[in-house]
């Protein structure tokens, strides 16, 4: 229990230090949307929780009183005029907390996520507060984050803490800093995945009662998230669910269903989901007259499926792993496909070794994620032209990875040695890769878009100063590496000795510890190294969450 709780602290520090990095290096507005998000924010916390719903920009959204000392003047310059410059094309905010009449598109939103972290908003409305909200998001999802991996290690499962550190990709990273909803959506998409995914696929007694009440708690809580942080959250949890009960081990989903626990949760989502409901037909958050403007509005299909094939889909991809700002400021190619080839490394070898069965889930929820932004790409492209994105998907899509890594004939198929290989190998190229793409945003806004990658100068700084940004990212990855390390090291015996079962189907592991007739189900754990002592008998025979066997 110590050395978990040590685990959780060192997980959620790694993970606040990574998104603390972006709340540093950008400007106002410097990520999707946010200055949209930071109005509702100031809103919420100053009372006006509800706001009347209105033609108040693109078609919806609500107008609020904010201080004048918000938002800088020419606050999109950044990404609308064609040149691209660096931040200092924004005129200083005022030193003037009289309020003024502002519109913003995320006015209906559910109020829970801005109350949770507006209030440094409402203490020092100004660049100072921007940054303290976006330290209490990169807070919220980084204890979400952490939670994950105490779960893996709970678990024992160094795979699982290698599909979690690909899945936190820069652009979760980057949203997680920033105020915006969706960086919170992902973080609990990523821990009702794990949740839910270690007790659906956990054998009868692997599981302590402790732990698997803390599990159901999680699931509870990460569910209620996504009923209200965004609109689609709720399609988000029913699809989660499903491919979870779809990748579920016989009997499990019973032992759950006999739990009192699981029925408070469920009846507390229920509560929670009505809720929801009712905030979406109150603030008319469904409701949009329609983007003024929208060039897309009479665009002939033809061509609108050749825009969505040959461009968007392209967008949706780069997005997931890194385009920032509002779209403009892109990485190299070489970066996507680095990460890329990292996800491959993990769902290509689970592919080829997993059940049919489990195969098909996993495909099913990667063309369920590409299928769901296309049509609600084309749904919406009359009333407010294209819209969707990449990081739309990314709390339900994160299941790919992350179902892959869960399934245990993964573990078999890379052996004791790849294992130790791949965890510490992932985690040091995502933390360069890291480091790499917030050197790149945060040059780009000092110096203006291609002019230069020099962090310590430019015409703009950073509100904590040129260093700060990169020191908090740098010491964020290399705490996760760290981990990694020590993780691997400690879970994955390099002398681990896995056999097959002569005649026995490829389900079937043979641990030498035991008699020859003792097969394994599929979902055994990896089968450690014969214990010399009984010291190292009773280590051994652990269960996975740290439990003796009996």
């Amino acid at each position: 229990m110590f050395r978990g709780r040590w685990v959780l602290l060192v997980a959620v520090v790694s993970f606040f230090l990574m998104s603390a990095g972006w709340a540093a290096a950008l400007p106002i507005n410097g990520t999707y949307d946010e200055s949209q998000h930071l109005v509702r924010a100031y809103g919420v916390v100053s009372g006006q929780v509800y706001a009347e719903p209105t033609n108040a920009i693109r078609g919806g959204g609500a107008w609020f009183e904010v201080p004048k000392s918000l938002l800088p003047g020419d606050i999109d310059c950044t990404f609308k005029d064609e040149d691209r410059p660096p931040a200092s094309c924004q005129t200083p905010a005022p030193d003037d907390e009289s309020t003024t009449r502002v519109g913003s598109a995320a006015g209906r939103y559910n109020p829970v996520y801005y109350a949770a972290v507006g209030l440094p908003l409402l203490i020092s409305p100004d660049f100072a507060g921007v940054v303290g909200a976006r330290l209490v998001s990169a807070l919220g999802a980084a204890l979400m984050l952490g939670a994950a991996v105490l779960i893996a290690f709970r678990r024992r499962r160094p795979l699982l803490l290698a599909g979690l550190v690909v899945v936190a990709t820069p652009m979760a990273m980057n949203l997680n800093g920033a105020i915006n909803p969706n960086g919170w959506e992902i973080a609990a998409g990523v821990l009702l995945w794990s949740a839910l995914l270690t007790l659906f696929r956990a054998r009868p007694g692997e599981l302590d009662e402790r732990f698997t009440r803390q599990l159901v708690v999680l699931a509870g809580i990460t569910g209620s998230l996504l009923l209200v942080l965004r609109a689609l959250g709720p399609v988000f949890l029913v699809l989660i669910v499903a491919a979870c009960l779809l990748l579920a081990r016989r009997g499990a989903v019973m032992a759950l269903v006999r739990r009192h626990d699981v029925w408070w949760v469920l009846g507390t989502g229920a509560f929670v989901g009505l809720y929801a409901i009712g905030w979406m037909l109150l603030s008319g958050l469904s409701d949009s007259e329609g983007a003024i403007g929208n060039d897309a509005a009479n665009i002939p299909w033809s061509d609108a499926l050749r825009q969505l094939s040959l461009t968007r889909m392209t967008f949706w991809v780069n997005q997931i792993v890194g385009q920032f700002g509002y779209g403009e400021t892109t990485v190299p190619n070489w970066t996507i496909v680095a990460w890329y080839l990292l996800v491959a490394a993990l769902v290509g070898p689970a592919l080829a070794v997993v059940k049919r069965r489990h195969a098909l889930v996993l495909l099913a929820v990667l063309a369920t994620s590409f299928l769901s932004l296309i049509a609600l790409e084309l749904f919406y492209l009359r009333n407010i032209g294209w819209s969707q994105h990449g990081r739309y998907i990314m709390p339900f899509g994160v299941g790919l990875v992350l179902a892959a890594v869960s399934l245990r004939r993964l573990d078999r198929a890379l052996g004791p040695t790849g294992v130790a290989r791949i965890v510490p190998g992932v985690a040091v190229v995502t933390g360069v890769l890291h480091v790499w793409t917030l050197l790149l945003v945060q040059s780009r806004f000092q110096f203006g878009q291609g002019r230069g990658l020099n962090p310590l100068s430019g015409s703009w700084t950073p509100p904590l100063g040129s260093f700060a940004p990169l020191l908090l990212e740098i010491a964020g990855v290399v705490a996760l590496a760290a981990l990694s390390v020590w993780f691997v090291r400690r879970m994955t015996p390099t002398d681990a000795v896995v056999a097959t079962t002569p005649g026995a189907s490829p389900d079937e592991t043979l641990d030498p510890v035991q008699p020859h007739s003792a097969v394994q189900p599929d979902d055994a754990p990896v089968v450690t190294s014969v214990p010399a002592t009984p010291a190292q008998a009773a280590a051994e025979t652990r269960l996975p969450n740290g439990a003796v066997a009996p």
